[in-house]
């Protein structure tokens, strides 16, 4: 399978049209696309104003498809005027010689990824049931990618689908981008996460995992561990974003 992510930020005021939009507009064509097998608009939690469109495809040919096709550029035209103007301005001039500033549309930001390991379906009712989705960036040293996957499929998925509240989980292999690793998980509800996240289950899964993580991420957790007032930022902290679904379909 393959997922795409495409995220803007939307005009204050204008994010129920969006949400309007999208249900109304772009799931239908989206079921209509040939490979697409589930489309969802997520709302990030720490930045209300961030939208992602969260589609999963067959295969990277059906999503590539989608974007050779025109549709994609087609449905992004359904929605664009909801999104905020970026801070970049051209300068013209206007049909009576004076100077004007137009602001420039700011792009989307999408991303594509493979899905690794042998995820080929979603679960029943996936849409129906999940509320909440958690993304989670990890930065692997090198040559430990093969390790870090080893671990995660063997040990931690099984795990973790059975904690109460997870519905989905899957590993997006990005290592060739400063050895990053992304696990998506999908969930019932915030309050699953919470539960998640301070009884010590995901401190538990990242301990597994440590050995492979990258040597600054390590150095920084010695460091805190030392002193519980040090602290330090590099560039391999893990990242965690979390988003609400507003509205999602699964097509298969």
């Amino acid at each position: 399978m393959q997922l795409r992510m495409v995220e803007a930020a939307v005009k204050k005021g204008d994010d129920l049209s969006l949400e309007h939009l999208y249900a109304e507009k772009i799931i239908p064509a989206l079921e209509n696309t040939r490979g697409c097998i589930f489309a969802g608009l997520m709302q990030r939690q720490d930045q209300p104003s961030k939208y992602i469109s969260l589609t999963l495809w067959r295969s990277d040919n059906d999503a590539e498809n989608y974007v050779l096709s025109g549709e994609y550029r087609k449905n992004l035209r359904e929605v664009e005027h909801t999104f905020e103007e970026g801070d970049e301005w051209k300068i013209q001039l206007s049909r009576d010689d004076t100077v004007e500033y137009i602001p420039v549309e700011s792009e989307p930001e999408v991303k594509s990824f493979a899905i690794s390991g042998k995820q080929d379906h979603l679960p029943p009712h996936l849409a129906a049931k999940t509320g909440y989705l958690r993304i989670l960036s990890l930065k692997v040293k090198p040559g430990r990618a093969e390790e870090f996957k080893k671990i995660y499929y063997n040990e931690i998925l099984p795990e973790l689908e059975s904690v109460n509240g997870c519905r989905f989980a899957f590993l997006l292999d990005n290592s060739g981008h400063a050895g990053e690793m992304i696990s998506l998980t999908m969930w019932d509800d915030a309050a699953s996460v919470d539960y998640y996240e301070k009884e010590g289950l995901f401190n538990s899964f990242l301990g597994r995992l440590n050995h492979t993580l990258g040597n600054l991420y390590r150095w920084k957790m010695a460091l805190e561990n030392r002193s519980k007032s040090a602290t330090a930022i590099t560039s391999q902290d893990i990242g965690v974003s979390k988003f609400t679904m507003i509205t999602g379909k699964k097509f298969e």
